[in-house]
């Protein structure tokens, strides 16, 4: 695997990231299942001296309701690009010359119902992309999600280009509002959502070669944490000391992290592990992959982390990319999913009740988060209610699952909740429910119409 690899976002041909869905007469249609949107994309954007590299669509953070689509542009030929990837080593000038050869000629945003078009855009800054809000126009709104259009007609992606590609960029530019007004919109789908559930059974060995069976790895925790790497992945090497440190505060939650190496079939690269394991100081299990491992999953990007239970069912979203912070509250939240069933203890507030009715009817926890409980007059859980969960300064998203739970691991402070949208055969809830300043639990009662 050449170095350039770990340095450079690899741009791919159009057809190899995406979904061709039609071949229409002013051009081609293709689906953005990641973010949701279907665009006819004309056909001078397939014939261009510079390369497309279009994002497949994606959520921005963790279940936060934020999806985006960058349709994206590198000002130089294939043939150059090739040049540098058959390089084993980058000079500091070709980093550079990749890096001012980015654009953007126009981005999508899929903002969920309930979710923060504010927290979205400071979530952006964070990763250094400041938006010019001036910019940015509701294109949609429906099924649950609201668009946006970013397109910047002046902006300064195509200032350091080669004035040939400039040029280039501008005329694709100019496509943009064509694209827009053919687009078609549905709810975004997420990686790896049709694996719900799914039981995962195999056999393999450990990386020292000791036989383990699926039910082995993952019946005696009550979640495990299974981080697909790859030997030859550096973000994934990167987080590997603080996935041993996260291992063993899980313990003490009758939880674990178990890595899979996924290029274990390979004599070299699984000692090559070995000795980054070593540097690393990883204890925690990691195995090999079993020879049915086409049949678990089909991994994308490296790492990609699964949550599994200890029936062996994956559980949950996975975490894609290197995301440390994410995978503590992932697991917190599912443990206390899967604890919610025999939760009977805490006092209940009624819709209706007014602004703070919620006071009472909140429960301290040591759950490090907070939980909202959904169910109806008769006690019974209430699943794909949208639950709102505020600071003075932005908003989360989240909906309950089977056991009627929402939970928010986020810092101990001053929140509101709103129940934003509830199943048609219950009452609407107008309620501001208001939470302490400590982790706790709100349980909400719905009523029927």
């Amino acid at each position: 695997m050449k170095k350039i690899l770990s340095l450079l976002l690899v741009a791919a041909m159009f057809a190899s990231l995406l979904s061709v869905s039609a071949m229409a007469d002013d051009g081609t249609t293709i689906d953005f299942d990641g973010v949701g949107v279907t665009l006819t994309i004309p056909d001078s954007y397939f014939d261009t001296n510079g390369i497309l590299d279009p994002s497949e669509g994606e959520e921005l953070g963790y279940n936060t309701g934020w999806f985006y689509l960058d349709m994206g542009y590198v000002a130089m030929t294939q043939d150059e690009y090739e040049a540098l990837l058959d390089q084993d080593e980058l000079t500091d000038a070709d980093i550079a010359l990749y890096r001012s050869s980015l654009g953007t000629l126009f981005s999508i945003y899929a903002v969920a119902d309930g979710a923060s078009l504010d927290g979205m855009i400071d979530m952006l800054r964070s990763y250094g992309l400041n938006l010019d809000t001036n910019n940015l126009s509701k294109i949609h709104e429906g099924n649950g999600y609201t668009y946006y259009l970013y397109d910047d007609p002046t902006a300064a992606d195509a200032g350091s280009f080669r004035p040939e590609y400039s040029a280039e960029f501008r005329a694709l530019q100019a496509h943009t509002q064509q694209i827009i007004s053919s687009a078609k919109f549905y709810p975004p789908v997420k990686p790896y959502a049709d694996l719900e559930g799914k039981a995962l059974h195999f056999t393999t060995t450990d990386i020292n070669g000791n036989t383990v069976t699926s039910e082995e790895l993952f019946g005696s925790h009550e979640i495990t944490m299974l981080n697909v790497w790859a030997s030859w992945c550096g973000p994934c090497i990167g987080e590997l000391q603080e996935l041993e440190a996260l291992n063993g505060r899980l313990a003490a939650k009758n939880a674990a992290v178990v890595g899979l190496l996924i290029d274990g079939d390979d004599p070299d690269a699984v000692e090559t592990a070995r000795q980054i394991m070593r540097e690393k100081g990883v204890t925690y299990t990691v195995i090999l992959p079993p020879d049915n491992i086409d049949d678990l999953f089909e991994i994308n990007a490296y790492p990609t982390t699964f949550f599994v239970g200890k029936d062996t069912a994956l559980t949950g979203s996975p975490v894609i990319g290197a995301q440390v912070d994410v995978y503590e509250s992932a697991v917190d939240g599912l443990l206390s999913r899967s604890a919610a069933p025999t939760r009977q203890a805490g006092i209940t507030a009624e819709a209706g009740a007014g602004k703070g009715a919620a006071d009472a009817g909140v429960t301290a926890n040591d759950a490090g988060m907070y939980r909202i409980y959904v169910a109806d007059e008769s006690g019974k859980p209430v699943e794909g209610a949208t639950v709102q969960f505020c600071s003075d300064s932005s908003c989360l998203l989240g909906k309950t699952d089977a056991q009627g739970l929402a939970s928010f691991a986020e810092p101990e402070g001053n929140y509101t909740v709103h129940i934003l949208k509830v199943p048609a055969e219950f009452e609407k809830n107008t309620t501001e429910y208001t939470m302490p300043g400590t982790y706790s639990d709100l349980s909400v009662v719905l009523k029927l119409k």
